[in-house]
């Protein structure tokens, strides 16, 4: 028996030896295991991370595209529900884009609309699409050359003959591009954007004091504060590029609406500058070299169409209460800031007589009558105008 108890309680051991030798392998077995699997996961994590970090990445930046497309394609609709039943307006550059698109809004409210375009055939078959749309009949084509004083001449003066009337005028038309001179021999972005306007407004400015109260519009550019003049190289032979050139008219065309406004608003003529911000239209068509390509398309994609960057300049042709905004410049249908630069009457003056000795007539100079007339209106700062 005492043989027997040793020999049971030996077993006893040995089999709880082996218990624990088993127990302690099956731990070991599940250590190695889980280290198995931690080395797989951290092979699968090393695998996918850098996919789940460019997801990210490319998550992200598409956030920030869309964001900044919301931004520039912001806009608002016109707040003016006003029609002009039989106001004559006559908008430059209108077979396309911006010009287009106010032609149509403006025929739909009523008004007589007449619309210019160096391509006669182009030009018809525009306002025959308008008139189609509308059921305006009133909408007619005018062939009209921008770049060619003595065509703005002819035009001028066959318009003063033949039409009874003018209540708006929208110096819209606008040219980008390579470095190219007009028939006169003038820069092409100078002479289109900017002293086509200026002669052919000179020219109608009589038709427009006597259908007073009118308006000028002339669209814009926030890209006027990148601009220079420099009155002893016009023709830009010190140096040219695309953006410089076209922000130089912008920049003009903003020192002649504040002249047109100090030497027309005591006739009752108003000058509005528009900027319609980043639109997709045809000004980029001309834009060289691979940046022309790469701006092309990032305006399809990103700016806004045609129809949305028109409502502050039928806004400006056909909104109440704008007189005492005359001058200023508009941007989503409200006052904005101009800069300081813009308003220097000497820098105005110089401008103004250069463009006159361009355009071939003698320069003149507001009365004192009339700059007593307009100081009450360029006192009122622009936040104070910002509700209108």
């Amino acid at each position: 028996m005492g043989h027997q108890g040793h020999a049971a309680h030996h077993a006893k051991v040995k089999v709880d030896h082996h218990a624990k030798l088993a127990e302690a392998m099956k731990q070991r077995l599940k250590v190695e295991e889980l280290e198995e699997n931690i080395d797989e996961l951290e092979d699968v994590v090393e695998d996918v991370f850098p996919i789940l970090m460019f997801t990210v990445i490319i998550s992200t930046l598409i956030l920030i595209v869309f964001l900044i497309r919301m931004y520039i394609k912001y806009s608002v609709n016109n707040p003016s529900k006003n029609k002009i039943d039989g106001k004559t307006v006559l908008i430059t550059g209108g077979t396309s884009g911006l010009g287009k698109a106010t032609a149509l809004e403006l025929a739909k409210r009523n008004a007589r609309v007449l619309i210019t375009g160096r391509e006669k055939v182009i030009v018809e078959a525009v306002a025959r699409n308008i008139r189609k749309k509308t059921g305006n009949q009133h909408v007619n084509a005018l062939h009209l050359d921008l770049g060619n004083l003595r065509n703005i001449r002819e035009f001028a003066e066959d318009f003063n003959r033949n039409e009874k009337s003018l209540h708006v005028l929208i110096n819209n038309a606008a040219y980008m591009g390579p470095k190219s001179a007009t028939d006169d021999g003038l820069e092409r972005a100078f002479a289109v954007n900017y002293l086509g306007h200026f002669y052919l407004t000179h020219l109608l400015t009589e038709k427009m004091k006597k259908n007073a109260p009118s308006r000028i519009i002339n669209v814009v550019s926030d890209a006027y504060v990148k601009g220079n003049l420099d009155f002893d190289d016009l023709a830009l032979n010190k140096g040219y590029d695309v953006f410089g050139a076209y922000a130089r008219s912008k920049y003009a065309q903003m020192i002649f609406n504040l002249e047109c406004h100090r030497r027309l608003f005591a006739h009752c003529v108003w000058s509005f500058a528009v900027h319609p911000g980043a639109c997709n239209t045809e000004l980029l068509r001309n834009y060289p070299g691979l940046m022309g390509n790469v701006l092309r398309v990032f305006s399809r994609v990103m700016f806004k169409p045609p129809e949305d960057g028109c409502q502050t300049i039928v806004y400006c042709a056909v909104a109440d209460k704008l007189r005492d905004a005359s001058g200023k410049i508009f941007a989503n249908c409200k006052v904005i800031k101009t800069n300081d630069r813009v308003k220097d009457r000497n820098v105005g003056i110089q401008l103004w007589s250069t463009s006159a000795q361009l355009c071939g007539f003698e320069c003149d100079v507001p009365c004192e009558d009339e700059e007593v007339a307009v100081n009450k209106t360029e006192e009122a700062t622009t936040e104070d105008k910002k509700e209108q």
